[in-house]
């Protein structure tokens, strides 16, 4: 009797315990274009600049931000740690138009 009530509890103890739900991961969550391009500039931008208000102008394809003085706000370029612009990359030049200019 006394091995059928260990049996029992034994058991019983082990009732809840089983293989547990196989759950898939989670897809690690990319960031998107716009934060990664955030990332890298916050990464090469020297200190004491407004990263918030930088933007790329289309003109010169480098970032300038707004710094706004006791008289007056600013347009100045982002700059990197060692003091140059901080710019977009080169836009590809389509081949006919290299080859055409080419001559």
């Amino acid at each position: 009797m006394f091995c059928a009530v260990v049996a029992m509890s034994t058991l019983a103890a082990c009732a809840g315990i089983g293989p547990e739900p196989v759950v898939p991961p989670a897809a690690a969550e990319v960031p998107s274009a716009e934060q990664q391009i955030r990332d890298q500039i916050v990464a090469r931008a020297a200190p004491s600049q407004d990263i918030a208000s930088a933007r790329l102008r289309p003109d010169d394809n480098c970032f300038w931000f707004s710094y706004v003085g006791p008289v007056e706000t600013t347009e100045l370029p982002l700059l990197t740690r060692d003091g140059r612009h901080l710019c977009g990359p080169v836009p590809a030049v389509p081949e006919a138009t290299a080859v055409a200019a080419a001559g």
